[in-house]
């Protein structure tokens, strides 16, 4: 899977929700966990060779993404380089993109929680309403 197929889940995330006032609160979310329950028919899927989405959930107004990690080897340091590279690349990436944007500004929490190839955990990022503000 490529970035714009990520794109694309979460843009249909944003588009069920937009459709659906913000009066109709228990709508919208209910309409949000039946687009992640489509989503998540099509995991596992590569997003590169070394990462891989491997479910998807909502409870709690939080998005979580469970994510695999292949090239994790668990050396000395490479925890926090993974950590802060990852904290850079979704600040970088989610911050300018409406859709995350949206999502945050409905309150809810978006999670991505890392782990390697043999389930090892590696770290937990998550976003919350406010968190992109500049």
């Amino acid at each position: 899977m490529k970035i714009s197929q990520l794109r694309i889940l979460l843009s249909s995330c944003y588009l069920a929700a937009f459709f659906t006032s913000p009066l109709y609160a228990q709508d919208s979310e209910h309409v949000l966990k039946s687009v992640i329950a489509t989503q998540k028919q099509q995991l596992p899927i590569m997003l590169d060779p070394a990462t891989r989405i491997d479910d998807i959930s909502y409870a709690d107004h939080n998005i979580l993404y469970e994510i695999t990690l292949a090239g994790y080897q668990g050396q000395p340091g490479e925890q926090v380089y993974y950590e802060s590279y990852l904290r850079q690349q979704i600040d970088k990436t989610l911050c300018s993109q409406t859709a995350y944007l949206f999502l945050l500004g409905l309150g809810n929490k978006i999670t991505y929680r890392y782990v390697s190839a043999d389930a090892t955990p590696i770290t937990e990022i998550t976003l919350a309403p406010g968190h992109c503000k500049s």
